[in-house]
């Protein structure tokens, strides 16, 4: 492509036999005679003709121009127009409407192999931009294989993506504006660490030298709504052959509050009869606040949880049980005041004197006819029928004192017999 600047214009006041006129916007060339040549006959005497209107037809010219455009002059019909021809920008006056007379206008020239966007025969308005690229030989030596380029380009990164070359993608020895000059640029490049971004269960894959996992996602293309769930974190630092994962979201998050179920500890006391309980301290539950969010995971709906408060601590409960051991009494050995009794007495009245006696009502048994519960009462196990008779006699003596001698409620009938 050849630059030069705008060809000088023919004076309208001299005219050689070889000098075009203009006519418009366009300069043209004198017709010639009929006998060839510059038109002039050598002996025929020509009129000189004026190329000024008369001032009648001067001054309609002039004001149907100014009624079109409003008062304008003729220098209304002129555009300007944006020229990038290789890297350097300039602003270019034209009468012309197309590509070429923009060209024309600035003094270029295109070569070969130049190419120029739009293509010369486009239409243009005012303030349009017109770009002209002539060829320029890159070499690039990428992870050490060395390659040669021809590109229509004026930057190392305008380059970039004719040969093919992610910018994002690669790491280079020279910036990204760095111009190409017209014996051609030599670069070295690396390729960028490799990393993975998997949305849900879709995957994409990308190389990139950015710094943080939201470079990544950017490098992928990857876009992500405000409530999705990244991992690592964007601001996270992004690591060679990463692996990003984004959980979308279906909804807002939510957030509801949850009981904390107390425990309750049961601790020994020695002081406490065998197999005795007793509450210490009652439970309390406590109260936290749980956010959940809705997302797609491995295609499915699910409830993923963002974060947990406490508002109130549980108290934990306790119970002590008894380890303490009682000596159980000689079933043969008499209890205070119960021992002068006559059992014997209330024995042949209950039972008829029969240790293995069983009411024919059912539920009372043995000497005095305890009952099941009465026998438990006083630390007999099993049924009273099946314990000796001294064992009998020395529980019911013990329930007599149990109940301080109040034999009427245990005895109601024979016990008056005691006494005899």
């Amino acid at each position: 492509m050849t630059l030069f600047g705008a060809p000088e214009r023919p004076s309208t006041t001299e005219n050689s036999t070889n000098q075009p006129l203009k006519k418009g916007s366009e300069v043209m060339p004198r017709k010639p005679g009929k006998n060839g040549g510059n038109g002039r006959s050598g002996r025929r005497r020509r009129r000189r003709v004026s190329l000024v209107p008369p001032l009648p037809v001067m001054a309609a010219a002039v004001a149907a121009v100014l009624a079109t455009v409003g008062g304008g002059t003729a220098l209304a019909m002129e555009k300007t127009v944006l020229l990038d021809a290789n890297g350097e920008e300039s602003e270019v006056r034209t009468f012309g409407d197309s590509v070429q007379d923009v060209l024309d206008s600035a003094g270029i020239e295109l070569g070969e192999h130049d190419v120029v966007a739009p293509s010369p025969g486009t239409t243009l308005s005012a303030g349009d931009h017109v770009v002209v690229r002539s060829p320029r030989e890159l070499t690039v030596d990428l992870d050490g294989h060395e390659r040669d380029h021809r590109v229509h380009a004026a930057t190392l990164g305008e380059a970039l993506g004719q040969i093919g070359l992610d910018p994002e993608g690669v790491e280079l020895s020279q910036a990204h504006d760095a111009v190409i000059p017209e014996d051609g640029l030599a670069v070295s490049a690396e390729r960028a660490p490799r990393m993975v971004v998997m949305y849900d269960t879709v995957r994409s894959e990308t190389r990139t030298t950015g710094a943080t996992v939201a470079d990544v996602l950017s490098a992928a293309g990857v876009e992500t709504g405000e409530h999705d769930i990244v991992s690592p974190e964007p601001d996270e630092p992004a690591e060679p052959d990463m692996v990003v994962r984004v959980l979308p979201a279906l909804g807002a998050p939510e957030t509801e509050e949850v009981v904390i179920e107390a425990e309750t500890v049961e601790r020994e006391n020695p002081d406490l009869p065998e197999g005795e309980r007793e509450v210490v301290t009652e439970p309390e539950d406590g109260l936290k606040e749980v956010t959940t969010l809705r997302v797609l995971r491995h295609g499915e709906e699910v409830e993923h949880e963002l974060s947990e408060k406490v508002v109130t601590e549980p108290v934990e409960g306790l119970v002590e049980i008894g380890t303490k051991v009682e000596e159980e009494p000689d079933p043969g050995e008499a209890s205070g005041e119960a021992s002068g009794l006559n059992w014997s007495g209330l024995a042949q009245c209950e039972s008829g004197g029969n240790a293995s006696a069983v009411n024919s009502a059912g539920g009372y048994y043995g000497l005095y006819q305890f009952s099941p519960s009465t026998w438990a009462s006083v630390g007999g196990s099993g049924l009273p029928s099946e314990a000796s008779p001294a064992e009998q006699t020395q529980r019911a003596q013990q329930l007599y004192d149990t109940v301080g001698g109040n034999w009427q409620s245990q005895w109601p009938h024979c016990g008056v017999h005691l006494f005899d």
